[in-house]
């Protein structure tokens, strides 16, 4: 008999322990939890898209930006100004040019301010990766065109930074491989986005 009581009074003990009242850190279903903080509240958008924080193009310089980014470690040149324009693609939208002369280059950034960046990418007619540029959700679209390489970085809603880097003419020397550009943009929409901060 006091062997069979042995098992049951361990048993007993252990579903004792278990069920401590002592209090413990709260998972992430308890509804005690601390509130998420600010910073928290601004990752995720309207829209569910998780960004660092959201960034307003709407009284931004383009052109600043582009200028504040490391242009030759992208074949750009430095020495030259980036000139300002209005955009063709996104009309009402402000645009910035920069060139590299010597290694046949082009950058364009335009900051469009009332499209939303996954219906743009979704009803782009190219091919589509998902990358990252400084924790904004960033699509690098290929076109059918090899003479270029597009990005988009989701950094507001309603709102989009387009990146177009490519030839500058594609009956120049180097010619650089589409697949070359692609793998740049991720860097440089990086860079546009450290300069906006």
């Amino acid at each position: 008999m006091p062997t069979v009581l042995a098992p049951l009074l361990l048993v007993t003990l252990l579903a004792v322990g278990c069920s401590s009242g002592e209090s413990g850190s709260p998972t992430a279903q308890d509804p005690a939890q601390d509130p998420p903080s600010e910073t928290e509240r601004e990752t995720t958008s309207a829209t569910g898209v998780d960004r660092p924080a959201p960034i307003d193009l709407t009284t931004v310089d383009v052109c600043q930006v582009v200028s504040a980014m490391p242009l030759a470690d992208f074949g750009l040149d430095a020495d030259r100004p980036p000139l300002a324009g209005e955009s063709d693609l996104f009309p009402g939208a402000k645009d910035c040019f920069a060139n590299g002369t010597t290694n046949n280059v082009s950058l364009l950034i335009v900051a469009v301010t009332d499209q939303d960046a996954r219906s743009y990418v979704e009803t782009a007619n190219a091919g589509k990766s998902e990358a990252d540029a400084a924790g904004y959700p960033l699509t690098v679209l290929t076109p059918a065109n090899p003479n270029s390489c597009l990005g988009v970085v989701d950094v507001h809603d309603e709102q989009l930074l387009y990146v177009s880097y490519g030839l500058s003419s594609p009956l120049e020397q180097p010619v650089t491989p589409q697949p070359e550009l692609c793998r740049a943009v991720p860097g440089i929409a990086t860079a546009a986005i450290g300069a906006l901060d």
